[in-house]
């Protein structure tokens, strides 16, 4: 399941920075090796209970290999899912289990079954999804089962997996530069609500055996950060409908750029084993991702490509049950960079002691259900950003802050139901300014139908002229009406225009009237 070479004195040193998460020899005596391994919450294989073998051997044959057991238990907690791993109807031996919080869309646990199939993961109380797979089986997640733990509770559930399939997908994956293979790799295969997983062998390889569909593959980044490798955020599709696939081959990017720095709170004092993400993001999408995990001591470094084009950005991930989860963090602009350039980033968590909430509703009064938000504050000189909040069945929703003026804004842009815009929806009335204290702040917000013009900063300039400004979508088309009297149907014209920038100002030259009113219409 994994695999990586360490030299005597050696590292991957990036323009005179160790990247921390490839294993280096830290010992710095001749003829001796010391390697630290990390073990953050996100890594859901190597945090998987169960027993463990690391082999240690040289590629000269200088000594014998060395083996050496090591085992996972679960943690003192007081609730526990259990159950039987089935293949085909036959309890599967040795097959593994991880148990998805729902809720953060993040794995926080990882069991392997004994030799009778039979599984026990202890949880902490929350909602979760179970997804169970071994070589050559493939799990339909439609069919996976959910379950809630309350504190104290022990619930059972068995998972069903399907074993032989008729097809089979290999291939290797392999460095872009070189074409030498990458072993020990996590590939995810999936179709649909169909999984299944796969490891390359030593020299990269690696088969899975599958039904006739049309699957996706993809290694998994976060065990990509020990070898320096990128992950391209396209996914590698292949057609097994018409049989098996061979030379399903995957091309991995090694980095050449190194975001660094220390992660800590505002005493100083270090933040270990935590997740940092970067990517890249140009417009359309991202096309490449990488993960890098802090040491004991809050450093952390995440490997990425010098490729002089893409925009980059690094930011902790201080998700639900992480060890940052109640802290906010602070952010930085993206940046493009040139071959072993270095980008030092100092993250500063604040505690989350405040928070913004309130209820989101249509012009109409409806809720708006599922749109995310967050809200960003320059604090002690540091930009900082809330984690997203997503409205509930109400349109109700909160955000963790800290002391701040903050501004909260709508996710827009995104190509799923988070974002405002995919519902169909866009906020006319902002920005949104939200001093805290006090603690508790509300902010209430009416969202708009894309096109509805807004008429706002009514201004008279001179005894002639009046101003005002209208606000809508850009690139259409809107005409201003007048009117002396709001009861007369003769509304006349006063300008129409293509709306390109918003604010659009409007100025009324005739404004002589002491009543004078004005519509805006889509046209």
């Amino acid at each position: 399941m994994e695999q990586f070479k360490i030299k005597d004195g050696g590292a991957m040193v990036i323009s005179g920075v160790t990247n921390l998460n490839v294993p280096f020899d830290s010992n710095a005596t001749t003829g001796a090796i010391t390697t630290t391994l990390n073990f953050a919450a996100s890594l859901a294989i190597e945090n998987m209970t169960g027993h463990f073998v690391y082999a240690v051997a040289s590629p000269t044959g200088r000594f014998a290999p060395v083996t050496a057991s090591f085992t996972v238990t679960n943690g003192a907690l007081n609730q526990s899912i259990s159950g039987v791993i089935y293949s085909n109807g036959v309890p599967l031996p040795y097959a593994f289990v991880v148990a998805q919080d729902t809720q953060a869309q993040n794995p926080t646990g990882s069991a392997i079954a004994d030799a009778s199939g039979h599984y026990l993961l202890a949880l902490r109380p929350g909602s979760y999804a179970l997804i169970g797979s071994a070589p050559n089986c493939y799990l339909d997640q439609n069919a996976a089962p959910s379950f809630t733990l309350t504190n104290g509770f022990s619930a059972t559930n068995n998972l069903f997996l399907t074993g032989g399939g008729t097809n089979t997908i290999s291939g290797s994956v392999f460095d872009a530069a070189n074409s030498n293979g990458i072993g020990g790799l996590l590939l995810q295969l999936q179709s649909g609500s169909l999984f299944a997983v796969a490891f390359t062998d030593a020299n990269g390889n690696y088969s899975a055996a599958v039904p006739p569909a049309f699957w996706k593959i993809q290694p998994t980044k976060e065990r990509l950060a020990r070898r320096a490798y990128v992950l391209p955020e396209a996914t590698f599709q292949v057609d097994t409908t018409g049989g098996s696939v061979t030379n399903a081959n995957i091309a991995l990017p090694k980095g050449n750029a190194l975001f660094y720095g220390r992660i800590t709170d505002s005493f100083n004092n270090p933040f270990a084993n935590v997740e940092v993400d970067a990517g890249t993001d140009n417009g359309s999408g991202s096309t490449f991702s990488a993960k890098g995990y802090s040491d004991q001591n809050g450093y952390y470094t995440v490997v990425v490509l010098g490729d002089v084009t893409n925009y980059w950005n690094c930011n902790v991930n201080d998700a639900k049950n992480t060890a940052i989860a109640s802290y906010i963090v602070n952010t930085f602009n993206s940046t493009t960079n040139v071959p072993n350039q270095l980008n030092l980033q100092n993250f500063i968590a604040l505690p989350a002691t405040a928070a913004i909430s309130g209820h989101v509703q249509s012009s109409t009064n409806n809720p708006i259900i599922g749109v995310q938000l967050n809200a960003n504050a320059l604090i002690g000189g540091n930009n900082y950003q809330s984690l997203d909040a997503t409205t509930d069945g109400s349109g109700n929703y909160t955000l963790a802050v800290a002391a701040g003026q903050w501004n909260v804004q709508f996710l827009t842009g995104g190509h799923d139901s988070g974002s405002l815009d995919v519902q169909g929806y866009e906020d006319l009335t902002a920005p949104h300014v939200v001093p805290v204290p006090p603690t508790n702040a509300v902010l209430n917000l009416t969202v708009y139908p894309i096109g509805t013009p807004v008429v706002a900063s009514p201004q008279r300039l001179s005894a002639t002229q009046f101003s005002f400004t209208v606000s809508g979508a850009t690139n259409v088309s809107y005409t201003v009406l007048v009117s002396t009297n709001l009861a007369s149907t003769n509304w006349l014209n006063l300008l129409s225009f293509s709306l390109t920038t918003n604010p659009f100002p409007v100025v009324d030259v005739s404004a002589t009237n002491k009543a004078r009113f004005y519509r805006v219409q889509k046209n």
